[in-house]
């Protein structure tokens, strides 16, 4: 039977929740602790934009994300180090290509480089025409993750918690793998792995919370060792589920042998 403080805190939930998460200009920017992303995807708001496969996200991130991201100075270092003459990137998550086109502003980009972003299919046609705009000539997208295959880079900033699978998974699945993965802008940490309901300016999404030692070990048991790793100025909180904060987000730099 229910305590008293646990019907309390019930009741204050279900009243924050109905005040404020149907509102994006209000809500909590996390909600809800689910087990699986298609629990997680049932509690967003019937009716709301969801997701980002949607036409105008595509020009919410162009107008609004066309910036770079200074917790990205890691992922310039090692990718300087990896790139070599016609040498492909893999983007994983990559939007609209702003990665593409920000850091060529600080490193040298090597001849013959090819840049896939891999994104849903509303990046995937509008990232073309901006590309013709920018004159970008090295930027190619897809909405195929297999079209990894025998890339040399594998990139994906901030995108592995909105996609089910976890990054081991997904490369397990190609049969010739990147020898460089660069990993940057994820929720980890030393609890259970969950889902929660993400609430954007733009829509709600669904959003994974990994372990950090799983994807670790998850890496080796592919053939990577994880060159270098740091933390990242950014944390999570989920109302009512303290034991589920991210005290930091999370970067990693591996490398096959």
């Amino acid at each position: 039977m229910k305590t008293i403080l646990q019907r309390a805190v019930a009741i204050v939930r279900d009243l924050y929740t109905y005040r404020y998460f149907n509102d994006p200009e209000k809500a909590p920017r996390y909600r809800g602790v689910y087990a699986t992303f298609e629990e997680a995807e049932r509690a967003i708001p019937k009716g709301r934009p969801e997701g980002f496969n949607l036409d105008e996200v595509p020009e919410f991130f162009i107008g609004k994300q066309f910036l770079f991201n200074p917790q990205d100075y890691p992922v310039l270092v090692w990718l300087s180090q990896a790139f070599e003459p016609g040498c492909r990137v893999f983007d994983l998550g990559g939007g609209f290509g702003q990665c593409y086109y920000k850091y060529r502003e600080y490193i040298r980009y090597p001849e013959g480089l090819e840049w896939t972003v891999c994104d849903v299919e509303s990046f995937a046609s509008r990232g073309p025409e901006f590309a013709r705009q920018q004159n970008a000539d090295a930027l190619h997208f897809t909405t195929e993750r297999a079209a990894a295959d025998g890339s040399t880079i594998y990139l994906t900033n901030g995108a592995l918690q909105y996609i089910e699978p976890d990054l081991p998974e997904i490369l397990g699945q190609l049969s010739s793998k990147p020898r460089h993965v660069l990993v940057n802008r994820v929720p980890l940490y030393d609890g259970e792995p969950y889902f929660s309901v993400q609430s954007s300016l733009h829509s709600f999404v669904v959003h994974k919370v990994g372990n950090t030692t799983r994807l670790i070990r998850g890496m080796e048991a592919l053939g990577y060792s994880a060159i270098d790793q740091w933390t990242l100025p950014r944390s999570m909180h989920v109302y009512f589920h303290p034991e589920c904060d991210v005290p930091s987000f999370r970067g990693f730099y591996f490398r096959k042998s």
